[in-house]
């Protein structure tokens, strides 16, 4: 994958939730269409299932981010605001790569692993 479609999916991401976000917000109460969801079982699974992913991609940040404290702020950010916060970093970090592997790995990581050779 190229980085230019990484940042074109990135990009559509942080745009598609702004705009759902924005139409739930002006048109029904997370209070009372969250107190629906969680009274249905599928929603309650899937609820589970959204943040378990969150979780992972989380576990990327962290894993990405040389300081535990933007890890933690990451990790507040993804909790309550879901895939656009996992949108932002993705197109931030993206944006800042210069390659697929930097993106995966982050610039400190890289290079610690160009420096030391990779850790087993």
């Amino acid at each position: 994958m190229t980085m230019l479609a990484i940042r074109l999916f990135a990009g559509f991401t942080v745009g598609a939730m702004l705009a759902v976000i924005t139409a739930a917000l002006a048109t029904s109460s997370l209070t009372g269409d969250g107190a629906i969801l969680l009274a249905l079982a599928w929603g309650r699974v899937t609820l589970v299932d959204l943040y378990l992913a969150f979780g992972i991609m989380w576990l990327w940040i962290a894993f990405r981010e040389r300081s535990v404290w933007r890890a933690v702020a990451w990790l507040l950010v993804t909790v309550t605001t879901g895939s656009l916060a996992i949108g932002v970093y993705l197109l931030w970090a993206s944006i800042r790569a210069a390659n697929p592997t930097e993106l995966a790995l982050g610039p400190g990581r890289l290079r610690e692993i160009q420096r030391d050779g990779p850790a087993i």
